[in-house]
């Protein structure tokens, strides 16, 4: 192990110790190794405070949680692999520090020099493919700041807003154009079938996706089974690709042409086995619904923003 990896396990070994997953006869501030040094003090006030005061608890958290979400995209902004594993933790003691960085890598992808980036999941039935995209948010809700939550599944605790048709899509990302967003559209074997949707997917999603970036769609995601029921349209959009084998093996992957079933030019080295699964996850049985209902033809109008959504607002009224 190099000085680095050990200085990345050092690091995710204090995480589990602060989190009392390892014992330890240090008593440090809770926010030790992620808050600033001038905030110091005041969590240290706080952690003496909070057995005597009522919302103690939920006062420490609130602090934790925005100095942790400020420092974590700070770490991913200028690589510091230490922050991060601090940040992330380790429940093993003996860990391969590799591992540690697949989260680093993960959330590159995610970023994409700063364009949406279009990730698409595929796999056997009930190898958590789902599960997958809840937890590639989860790690970009940890590293972009005020990130939004977009889903068409009412049942997973993470959505922000649900929607359910490409024009609440649409209505929902320029009204909150301002604020990085993640979106997730489930059972994407259906909504994006080319077999049943070509049309519908060619004229409405097409032009809506080509303007994410221009109204802060961070990462927009969806799962398929395999490329013959996912539209080709789409296929040429993903910036990244996953395969599921079963709930402890995915393979990543740079490229899915259009005209291809399987996605090409592998990520990683080989397969990623034991990946952790999310905390948080939509209920498999969720119908996740979708009608194709935006106006054809919308972002060929030579209207602002601001007019745009009173017209996509009125025409729903």
């Amino acid at each position: 192990m190099t000085d680095v990896d050990e200085a990345m396990l050092t690091a995710a070994k204090l995480a589990e110790q602060l989190s009392g997953n390892i014992d330890t006869d240090r008593d440090l501030a809770s926010g030790a190794g992620v808050l600033d040094p001038d905030d110091i003090p005041a969590s240290v006030f706080l952690d003496d405070l909070e057995p005597d005061i009522d919302g103690g608890s939920e006062l420490l958290s609130l602090v934790d949680r925005t100095q942790q979400s400020r420092q974590a995209s700070r770490a991913i902004h200028s690589g510091n692999s230490q922050l991060l594993s601090h940040l992330v933790g380790i429940t093993e003691q003996d860990l391969d520090a590799s591992a540690l960085r697949l989260p680093l890598r993960l959330d590159d992808l995610m970023t994409n020099n700063d364009a949406t980036a279009f990730i698409g999941g595929a796999g056997n039935p009930n190898t958590g493919k789902t599960n997958l995209m809840a937890l590639l948010a989860e790690l970009r809700s940890a590293t972009v700041d005020d990130l939004l939550v977009i889903s068409n599944s009412r049942t997973w605790a993470r959505t922000d807003l649900v929607v359910t048709s490409a024009h609440d899509l649409a209505v929902a990302c320029i009204e909150h154009r301002d604020r990085p967003k993640f979106v997730f559209i489930d059972e994407g074997s259906t909504h994006f079938d080319a077999r049943t949707k070509s049309y519908e997917v060619a004229a409405q999603f097409s032009p809506l996706a080509k303007r994410m970036a221009k109204v802060n769609v961070d990462v927009f995601g969806t799962v398929f089974h395999t490329g013959k029921d996912c539209h080709p349209e789409l296929k040429r959009l993903f910036t990244t690709a996953y395969f599921k084998h079963s709930k402890k093996e995915v393979d990543f992957f740079a490229d899915w042409p259009a005209d291809a079933d399987k996605p090409t030019d592998q990520l990683f080295g080989g397969t990623v086995e034991n990946l952790e699964p999310a905390a948080v996850e939509p209920d498999p049985n969720d119908a996740a619904p979708w009608d194709w209902n935006l106006e054809p033809d919308l972002f060929s109008k030579d209207i602002e923003w601001e007019g745009l959504l009173d017209l996509l607002k009125n025409s729903n009224s």
